[in-house]
């Protein structure tokens, strides 16, 4: 298991350095504008038609739980963004390296990798909070990919969105509405093929669920 807070120990060489996780980020945002509709069906049906699924159903169940309230997740910043993902759950997921990066406009972001630092084929998971739908219009996926059209849904009682992306990698994102403004967002990404459709979304609203319980209790 590893620590949330190992990428500040600059002087662990298992630890992914700024450098390294600029590049990569910057290697997920490289071509926006082709990108920009596959964020923006992920946002809209976030806070629109994903909050719509949610009321529909609040009116079935008891127990689902308004998104449009005071906000579940607060304060997030690249200190504590790791710490969303409980030590025990990084260690189920075999989460190798945690990495936090700092977003603009009050995000944070962490990088959770199961593979070796340097592997030609990464996996693993981010794992992100955004305060405003501001901050979240930044978040931008620039691979070459063919997505999935978003799903709706509810994670612990709370609007959600769901969308695949295929290309040379493989990834489910995860938006999740947690209330004033804020998103919650996870992400799965891995090898082509490495995964199946059912594993790759089931393994972020999973994450998703463990980490709204984690700020319930």
């Amino acid at each position: 298991m590893v620590s949330e807070e190992t990428s500040t120990h600059e002087s662990d060489p298992t630890v992914v350095s700024a450098k390294e996780v600029t590049a990569a980020v910057t290697k997920r945002r490289r071509n926006p504008g082709t990108s920009m509709l596959t964020l923006t069906a992920v946002a809209s049906l976030a806070v629109g038609a994903g909050f719509g699924y949610a009321i529909a159903h609040s009116s079935k169940s008891g127990s689902t739980t308004a998104s449009g309230g005071a906000p579940l997740i607060t304060g997030v910043s690249k200190k504590t963004v790791c710490k969303l993902v409980s030590g025990a759950m990084q260690q189920q997921l075999s989460i190798r390296q945690a990495s936090p990066m700092a977003e603009e406009k009050g995000g944070a972001s962490c990088y959770l990798t199961m593979t070796e630092d340097g592997a030609a084929e990464p996996a693993g998971f981010v794992v992100a909070f955004y305060p405003t739908t501001a901050s979240l219009q930044q978040t931008v996926d620039g691979t070459d990919v063919i997505p999935e059209k978003a799903e709706p849904l509810l994670i612990e009682g709370r609007a959600a969105a769901r969308q695949v992306l295929y290309g040379d990698a493989w990834k489910a994102q995860l938006t999740v509405d947690v209330g004033a403004g804020a998103t919650l967002y996870v992400e799965r990404f891995g090898p082509k093929d490495s995964l199946s459709e059912r594993e790759l979304r089931r393994s972020v609203d999973d994450l998703a669920a463990s980490v709204l319980k984690g700020q319930k209790t």
